[in-house]
């Protein structure tokens, strides 16, 4: 391969995970909607932390980076945190 076709097949991954981030956003409307319906907080420290920890271990089992996996989903939860308070009509409150 290429460093041209290495770049194309980064730039492929990349656009695919950009789509699957937008459907965890999607998903994370949805969500809103249900804890809505349910008076659940946005914010679930529990599964928060669960999740942490479980994409910690899987990050472990794949040789990627644990700590860096897991900073990258503290910022998806957020993004999703913030997308489920903006449906509900709480804006930008932690």
């Amino acid at each position: 391969m290429t460093i041209e076709e290495v770049r194309e097949e980064i730039d492929r991954i990349d656009a695919g995970i950009i789509d699957l981030i937008a459907a965890r956003q999607a998903a994370a409307v949805r969500m809103a909607h249900e804890k809505y319906l349910a008076g659940a907080a946005v914010r679930d420290e529990r599964r928060r932390e669960a999740l942490l920890k479980k994409v910690f271990e899987i990050a472990v089992e794949k040789q990627v980076d644990p700590v860096q996996v897991r900073r990258i989903f503290e910022i998806l939860i957020d993004m999703s945190e913030e997308r489920q308070r903006e449906w509900t009509g709480e804006g930008n409150l932690p």
